[in-house]
């Protein structure tokens, strides 16, 4: 267990504690029935989902399947070469809301963003209409799709604020914006968070992040963010649950029970210099939301 981080994980608004943290999560994979690679992914109807618990023995009731993964390279900028094979999907819902688990290989725990340094990252991407299946590409002018995004660094904001100290502990400066101004004048000297772009935000709320696309550039955060989750990385391995409502408000069509939807996939591994277009990703598979 000495590989396994003790810190305590943050998801939305719930504390995973230390237990699942240190043992928890390698537990229910050990006891986890074997997956094989599959396209259809079966939800599976339980009375609560564990959305925040990727320790859950909840998940026990899930039918894993393994996903391959492949390097980005359709448009710049491309991953060069794979570093993860594959991701381990499990799904449940509870009539109110879809939780799915998603585990993968990662010798390199990467949760601090900085200058030359990126973080891990896993996200879902389903059609916001019914009846069809759009690009892969995340979606196309017309046909647009509904991401949901878990980022590391965002869970350790959770935790602990990090900044350019953390990057830097010898960092020496006088001062800082906030030491001078009130916080509406002091936080023009940062444009993005003036601006509202979720990545420059103060602080935290969630490791979760909702968006919409119609293609590459047009990535948009949901103005109402309902999604929640939580991660924990122990012995070379993230497993990270999250949830959203089955109803997407404000993001697409119901995901009703008795429905069947593409869905697919996204990894990126910061230490192997991922990020934005440069990930992992599976091609559209077939979710079933089970009556």
């Amino acid at each position: 267990m000495d590989r396994i981080t003790r810190r305590a994980l943050v998801g939305s608004g719930a504390l995973v504690v230390a237990g699942v943290t240190l043992g928890g999560v390698l537990g229910a994979l050990s006891k986890r029935p074997e997956a094989k690679v599959a396209d259809r992914i079966r939800a599976r109807r339980i009375d609560r989902v564990p959305a925040e618990d990727p320790a859950s023995e909840a998940w026990y009731e899930a039918a894993p399947i393994v996903v391959p993964l492949g390097p980005q390279q359709a448009v710049p900028p491309y991953l060069g070469s794979a570093s993860i094979a594959e991701l381990v999907v499990e799904a449940l819902h509870d009539d109110d809301e879809l939780a799915l688990r998603l585990g993968w290989d990662d010798p390199s725990q990467d949760d601090l963003s900085g200058i030359g340094r990126f973080g891990d990252a896993v996200a879902v991407q389903l059609p916001t209409a019914a009846g069809g299946t759009p690009a892969i590409t995340m979606g196309a002018p017309g046909a647009p799709v509904h991401v949901v995004q878990w980022r590391a660094s965002w869970q350790r904001d959770l935790v602990e604020r990090t900044g350019v100290e953390t990057l830097y502990p010898g960092l020496a400066r006088d001062t800082i914006p906030e030491d001078v101004f009130p916080a509406e004048t002091a936080v023009l000297w940062y444009p993005g968070r003036a601006a509202g772009n979720a990545i420059s935000a103060a602080g935290r709320s969630s490791s979760i992040q909702e968006l919409v696309a119609e293609g590459f550039g047009t990535l948009t955060p949901l103005p109402d963010q309902r999604a929640r989750g939580a991660a924990a990385w122990a012995d070379g391995r993230w497993t990270v649950a999250l949830g959203f409502p089955l109803d997407r408000a404000g993001a697409g069509d119901a995901l009703a029970p008795g429905t069947s939807w593409p869905v697919a996939f996204a990894v990126w591994a910061g230490s192997d210099g991922n990020r934005g277009g440069r990930k992992h990703f599976a091609d559209w598979k077939t979710l079933e939301v089970r009556a």
